[in-house]
């Protein structure tokens, strides 16, 4: 199964103390640019889409020099297993998910592709 990109399709419909938690530290995050959070059966899958650094197009330097301490923020908030995941391109047909996840949260108000100034939680 596949989660689409587009968040008016995609939208949670219920606020859960995962989203809550998600949506915390995506706002303390000015580097991440879009978080899904995705509830699995023994996980939280979190993935992201970063800022490229200033001086060059490149996400790496900012992914490597984050990803661990964001796990481990991320587990402390939510009390859970996290899969902290870098998306580098938007994958046109979606995330690939399993058929029994659940989308906790999209969070998209710092991205600039969507047009929007706001995200679902």
């Amino acid at each position: 199964m596949k989660l689409c990109l587009d968040p008016s399709v995609a939208a949670p419909t219920n606020i859960t103390p995962d989203s809550l938690a998600l949506g915390a530290w995506y706002d303390s995050q000015p580097a991440v640019r879009r978080l899904w959070g995705i509830r699995e059966p023994q996980s939280l899958r979190v993935v992201v889409a970063i800022e490229s650094t200033p001086d060059n197009d490149d996400i790496y330097p900012v992914w490597f020099a984050n990803a661990e301490a964001w796990a481990s923020e991320l587990r402390l908030k939510t009390g859970s297993p996290v899969r902290l995941e870098l998306i580098d391109e938007f994958p046109g047909g979606g995330i690939e998910v399993d058929s029994d996840s659940v989308l906790v949260a999209d969070l998209f108000w710092r991205d600039e592709t969507l047009g929007q100034p706001y995200g679902a939680l």
